[in-house]
């Protein structure tokens, strides 16, 4: 897959065709860091600028999704990093997924993961345990989310973030193709949300239950081609990365017309483009995902999913 365009996220090879691909192991082992396309990336930007304004930088650039873009931010990161000067080094394993450079990404997330952390870094584990899932090592992902499960937070952030750990839970059993574990991680998931007392961000998790039930719900079908659909517009919100993400569906003779978007989504690789076309070209929600885009790619297709059913979808 090339590198630093908005495509889904692929275990890539280098083997020739009908051979058996790459392992994550073996393609980790031929990664060299940096690239060697790095060295051809020019910036303009003044890099004796402290981090804390050149990760704004950073992430404006990642905000344009174009590959030029991204390849800038890592330029940036990489800079930064080299000076020392990037706070405890968890954005350098988060910029390199935004950017488009999911190998890559496994091998910081793992360096910064072998670090030694006054408490455990949840979030990581849970994106690293997304990526192992996309390269389908779904048991190391597994052994992430055990590591995050067992590090959780005293309260009062406890509960919210045992849901949070849950649901991934929930979304690599689903990429596994355990339903069963699947359907149990999410309805537990879904359960704790609104019991959570956080000192902030508690507004928002009733509809965090709402997004994880749509992925419980979701996974009872596969395809739409056999539903019954009413004709005519329906709306929902789901909660994207940046906020709401209001989804408009257009049914036209029992199937999707048009999918519109309004939106603040900016580092989401073109999803909210990209999977609003793959949802109505395939008639389906099984869509692939996009590298560094899954909370906006998951939004969108739960938003759709809920419009459907309004649309008399069972």
């Amino acid at each position: 897959m090339p590198r630093g365009e908005n495509l889904p996220l692929e275990p890539t090879s280098d083997a020739v065709p009908g051979s058996k691909p790459l392992s994550l192991d073996e393609q980790l082992a031929s990664l060299q860091i940096p690239p060697p396309w790095l060295d051809a990336v020019t910036t303009s930007y003044d890099t004796s600028n402290p981090w804390k304004d050149a990760r704004l930088e950073i992430r404006r650039l990642f905000s344009l999704n174009r590959p030029e873009a991204h390849r800038e931010g890592i330029k940036l990161t990489w800079l930064y990093l080299q000076k020392d000067d990037i706070g405890d080094g968890h954005e350098y394993a988060m910029y390199t997924l935004l950017g488009g450079e999911p190998l890559w990404s496994v091998r910081a997330h793992e360096e910064y993961l072998n670090k030694p952390h006054n408490e455990t870094p949840i979030h990581a584990y849970l994106s690293l345990a997304s990526l192992y899932a996309q390269f389908g090592e779904f048991q190391r992902g597994e052994a992430c989310l055990d590591r995050a499960m067992a590090g959780l937070p005293k309260p009062p952030w406890d509960v919210m973030r045992k849901a949070d750990v849950l649901a991934a839970y929930g979304d690599l059993y689903a990429d596994w193709g355990q339903a069963e574990r699947a359907k149990e991680s999410y309805s537990q998931a879904a359960h704790l949300y609104p019991t959570a007392k956080p000192p902030y961000g508690g507004h928002l998790l009733p509809r965090r239950a709402a997004e994880v039930q749509s992925k419980l719900d979701r996974l009872t079908f596969r395809s739409l081609q056999t539903a019954s659909l009413k004709d005519g517009q329906y709306r929902d919100k789901a909660l994207g990365y940046a906020g709401d993400i209001d989804v408009t569906v257009t049914i036209q003779n029992g199937r999707i017309s048009e999918i519109r978007l309004k939106h603040e989504e900016k580092i989401d690789q073109n999803a909210c483009v990209i999977i609003p076309e793959r949802i109505k070209a395939s008639q389906s929600l099984e869509v692939d995902g996009i590298s560094g885009a899954t909370v906006s790619k998951d939004a969108i297709v739960n938003g759709v999913f809920r419009c459907l059913k309004q649309a008399g979808l069972e």
